[in-house]
């Protein structure tokens, strides 16, 4: 996930478009969780735990990557304070496996 599918995702003229705030908050946060797997560094222990990962920047991306994560949720429940959204699920990530 990124924010040109994101972008392209809130035009309603595009077939896919959001239709609902639950389904723009699961795809950012997606993209906040692709980057922090593909810009943190994971511990070798084999934990791969959100907690874990935040602990350990490995890069400028990877730092603006929570940094933006942390405003989107702030603004999120200003925006929305009395409606969860539920977390995403780890596996909900996106693959780095190539076909």
């Amino acid at each position: 996930m990124d924010l040109s599918t994101i972008r392209k995702k809130l035009q309603k003229k595009d077939k896919s478009h959001y239709s609902a705030p639950e389904e723009l908050v699961t795809d950012v946060r997606l993209m906040f969780w692709n980057c922090a797997k593909f810009n943190y560094m994971i511990p070798q222990c084999g934990s791969t735990e959100w907690l874990s990962i935040l602990l350990q920047p490995d890069s400028e991306v990877a730092e603006a990557g929570r940094c933006l994560d942390e405003f989107f949720e702030d603004k999120l429940k200003e925006i929305y304070p009395d409606r969860h959204f539920p977390s995403m699920q780890q596996d909900d990530s996106d693959s780095e496996d190539v076909e």
